[in-house]
């Protein structure tokens, strides 16, 4: 089975179990916590998806590192190491966001720009974006210079280029066809 198929069964069964106590929110903040520590500390990735270091060391690790989490996900988490699916571990926290999203009717938008977007801007465009899509945003704003100015929004699968490297790229190719 892949580890999306596995994620996604492991974060469907942690997502009726968040719901059912009501801790839908404490569970994605803590799992994003997760997803970002194994991302950014390769120390705590090698021991993890390490194969000869012990389940039960792997699981002391996890609960030295995240103390306060709530004992239903200390629980999940145990479980997930012990049936060596800490490898999904990155993939069940995206699909439980999708699915608390889903819950929550959020739809997240990324927007790139150049330079970061002031408070203004954000929230204009958040509240423009919440009125033609008629969902709760969550708007992630990335940098990226080389797009040199103007936006590019990607809702889901669609995506909005209103970038000024696109208007030089389209202006180009009319010139190269004159």
């Amino acid at each position: 089975m892949s580890n999306q198929a596995i994620a996604r069964r492991y974060a469907r069964a942690l997502f009726e179990i968040a719901r059912e106590k009501k801790l839908l929110d404490e569970f994605v903040a803590n799992l994003e916590q997760i997803g970002k520590a194994i991302a950014e500390e390769d120390e705590l990735r090698r021991v993890l998806y390490h194969q000869l270091i012990p389940i039960r060391e792997k699981q002391k690790i996890v609960e030295a590192i995240f103390p306060d989490f709530n004992d239903l996900l200390k629980n999940f988490l145990n479980m997930t190491i012990a049936k060596g699916r800490e490898k999904a571990i990155p993939e069940i926290v995206t699909e439980f966001r999708q699915l608390v999203d889903k819950e929550n009717n959020i739809l997240p938008v990324d927007v790139f720009s150049a330079v970061p977007l002031t408070d203004e801007v954000k929230a204009a465009l958040k509240e423009r974006l919440q009125a033609v899509t008629k969902q709760n945003i969550r708007l992630n704003n990335l940098v990226n210079p080389e797009i040199l100015g103007g936006i590019i929004i990607r809702l889901g699968d669609r995506v909005l280029d209103a970038s000024l490297k696109k208007k030089l790229e389209l202006l180009a190719l009319r010139l190269k066809k004159a």
